[in-house]
């Protein structure tokens, strides 16, 4: 992503952590905005070494992580957000942790190198939109499409994988699972 891009997202994630915590002892409005106003401040400071230090320790965002903290932000407004089942959470998880070993090097096949190719991304594209339009949940085909998108532009990284997944999705996942 952009250098632009990447503070956004931060600025976003930033936001959304503020609000969880201050949303335990505030109304969601008044969570809602200090956490917004800390994701500008964080936005404004990505030049800085601590904030571009967690931009570099993070990055690349990606699509999926600012994508569902915005969706979080949203619901504890009140506002209507498509989300996910235990069933869904649980799948990815598995999933997810079986693509992370893999990356790793930890299983013997590399799933992260079909990330660079068109028709194995074109096809999982394709496989997640037939999923999202069967369970309507517009926003996972948002995600993969925008992250194709993204992808395609090359706005970032020649991995597609790097655009709609991110490593902090797996502890989230966890705590959406527990919680």
């Amino acid at each position: 992503m952009t250098r632009l891009g990447s503070s956004f997202a931060l600025a976003v994630l930033v936001a959304w952590c503020v609000q969880g915590v201050l949303g335990a002892v505030l109304a969601p409005l008044a969570a809602g905005l200090l956490g917004a106003a800390a994701g500008a401040a964080a936005m404004a400071l990505t030049r800085r070494v601590l904030v571009g230090g967690a931009v570099a320790l993070l990055a690349p965002f990606g699509v999926m992580l600012p994508s569902l903290a915005l969706g979080a932000m949203a619901g504890r407004l009140g506002l209507d957000v498509v989300g996910f089942s235990q069933l869904e959470l649980g799948v990815f998880w598995v999933g997810y942790t079986v693509f992370l070993l893999s990356a790793f090097g930890i299983l013997r096949e590399d799933l992260y190198r079909l990330g660079y190719a068109p028709v194995p991304v074109g096809i999982m594209v394709v496989v997640i939109c037939l999923y999202a339009a069967l369970s309507a949940n517009w926003f996972l085909a948002a995600v993969v499409v925008l992250g194709q998108f993204f992808w395609v532009m090359k706005w970032g990284s020649s991995n597609w994988f790097d655009y709609v997944l991110h490593v902090l999705l797996w502890p989230v996942v966890v705590f959406a699972l527990i919680f």
